[in-house]
């Protein structure tokens, strides 16, 4: 049995697929949103001398704990890929969480979430399109 036609695995086919896009976006929007509860609350002592989330942003951490493995994932296919969708996903998603970031403060700390953010919006699209172009280069005789 060929995995290949398996909606599971992270193929081609798949990743052209357009719920990449809504998903990648709510994946930053997760993680911005945990990271900004950490900057903005900033971090106490824990029990065992490490930091932990201060009061109050305590969902915060736990949900930027949460979807730091699937941002890996969403960011890595998004920057690898030669199709359209999860760098769309990145360009949609960067641009809107850097514009929420601002929104929430001007600190150092809010600037450098959102540069991130934006090169991300701005790196994942052009790496796709080059990444086409190179490939369309290569079958032309």
């Amino acid at each position: 049995m060929s995995r290949r036609g398996s909606r599971w695995t992270l193929d081609e086919e798949n990743w052209s697929q357009p719920w990449w896009i809504p998903l990648t976006a709510v994946v930053l929007a997760a993680v911005t949103w945990g990271l900004l509860g950490l900057v903005e609350g900033g971090c106490r002592t824990g029990p065992r001398g490490g930091c932990v989330a201060a009061e109050g942003y305590r969902l915060n951490g736990w949900v930027f704990f949460l979807a730091a493995m699937p941002t890996y994932v969403v960011v890595g296919t998004g920057l690898v890929t030669d199709c359209w969708p999860p760098a769309l996903g990145l360009t949609l998603g960067g641009t809107g969480c850097a514009a929420y970031v601002l929104t929430q403060g001007r600190t150092p700390a809010h600037l450098a979430i959102a540069g991130v953010l934006l090169v991300l919006a701005v790196l994942a699209p052009a790496l796709t399109w080059w990444r086409k172009r190179r490939q369309a280069a290569s079958l032309t005789p």
